[in-house]
């Protein structure tokens, strides 16, 4: 098959969806690869690494869409994209459909197939390409929450993991996930109280047989919530309901009974955000300021190290990648793979996720009806 892999043009976006050793197992597959011109370049991999893989270079971004059966992107289209799909080449990509209607009612209207990255999910319903992107987020948070804290930015000047005998933080995290797990590990690692709100049990039981003995793992509910959100000086969002818009969990109202000069890391923020006063930002311009809370809301945080982000996201999606393109016939690969199928967002313009079809009052088909 014809596989493109085109340079995101997401602000502050430097992953390529595919290293050149993937793009090499590719090439002796015998598909072939067509790779825009520096694609790779932010993540350190230059044009000439994936040339001496048998990929060809191609300058022309319409040229790589409209020469290619497949597109495998990072990040979701964005505006200037949007007019290769009418329909276009099948999509294989993070999407985030339930917060983004312009996308979406492209893709319908193109009658475009669109299979979400995040969407791909195993029978035990781990995310197995969206969980290496919710760690490095995750320890990303931290990161970036306890640098905002600094005086420099305004923040409370509170150094998260205190001295000795001297206040150490709290870092409160919504949402025991892969990007909630991570995030208390590294708050841990520096130091700071955690404290983790989890409303799933078994996660619940799972956290506390896996985490340092340290970290506090609570139920979310709303009296527990309002009482955490009040002592954190890093509040971290990391809600998560697969294909479908995050919730508001935490209110205008929560987060004014917070220190000032404390800091919100939402990184649900793709999914629509979990805190009501999040609004999505980007690298070049990440912070604002509610409520005299920093507000940290970039909708690709793992776009900031790209060259972690591009070997982990490829290594991932490598597998799921060549189980697509085993047949030329790809409704005969969605009919046998369960996960792959699970992936499928839109099929030739049909909406087949319930959740998005709700979000924006649309109609939907199941994939088993479509193919």
């Amino acid at each position: 098959m014809i596989i493109g892999i085109p340079k995101e043009i997401k602000i502050g976006e430097g992953r390529v969806s595919l290293t050149p050793n993937n793009v090499e197992d590719l090439v002796q597959m015998g598909h072939k690869i067509l790779i825009e011109h520096n694609a790779g370049k932010i993540s350190g991999f230059p044009d000439n690494a994936y040339i001496e893989t048998g990929a060809k270079i191609i300058t022309s971004k319409q040229k790589l869409y409209s020469d290619s059966e497949i597109v495998v992107k990072v990040k979701e289209p964005v505006h200037e994209e949007l007019k290769f799909f009418n329909p276009g080449p099948i999509l294989f990509s993070f999407l985030h459909l339930a917060a983004n209607q312009e996308l979406t009612r492209t893709l319908i209207n193109g009658k475009s197939t669109a299979l979400a990255f995040e969407s791909v999910r195993l029978e035990n319903g781990q995310m197995p390409i969206l969980m290496p992107m919710s760690e490095i987020a995750g320890r990303m948070a931290v990161l970036i929450g306890a640098n905002l804290l600094s005086i420099k930015n305004k923040g409370s000047g509170l150094l998260l993991g205190g001295s000795a005998g001297i206040y150490h933080g709290y870092v409160v995290i919504i949402g025991g996930g892969s990007a909630g797990r991570s995030a208390a590990l590294a708050a841990n690692g520096i130091g700071a109280h955690v404290i983790i709100l989890e409303k799933n049990i078994t996660r619940i039981r799972y956290l506390n047989d896996t985490l340092p003995k340290g970290i506090t793992i609570t139920t979310s509910h709303r009296r527990n919530l309002k009482e955490c959100v009040k002592l954190a000086d890093l509040l971290i969002g990391t809600v998560l309901i697969p294909n479908a818009k995050a919730p508001r969990i935490i209110s205008q109202e929560m987060v004014k009974t917070m220190n000032p000069g404390s800091v919100i890391v939402d990184i649900s923020i793709d999914q629509g955000g979990c805190i009501e006063t999040s609004r999505p930002t980007t690298h070049e311009n990440p912070i604002y300021s509610v409520e005299k809370i920093i507000h940290y809301c970039v909708t690709n945080m793992p776009g900031a190290y790209p060259r972690t982000a591009t070997e982990a996201l490829s290594e991932n999606l490598f597998p799921f990648l060549t189980d697509l393109i085993s047949n030329e016939d790809v409704n005969r690969v969605l009919k046998k793979n369960a996960p792959l199928r699970n992936s499928v967002n839109l099929y030739n313009g049909n909406i087949t996720i319930k959740a998005i079809s709700d979000e924006f009052v649309l109609t939907h088909k199941s994939i088993d009806e479509l193919i």
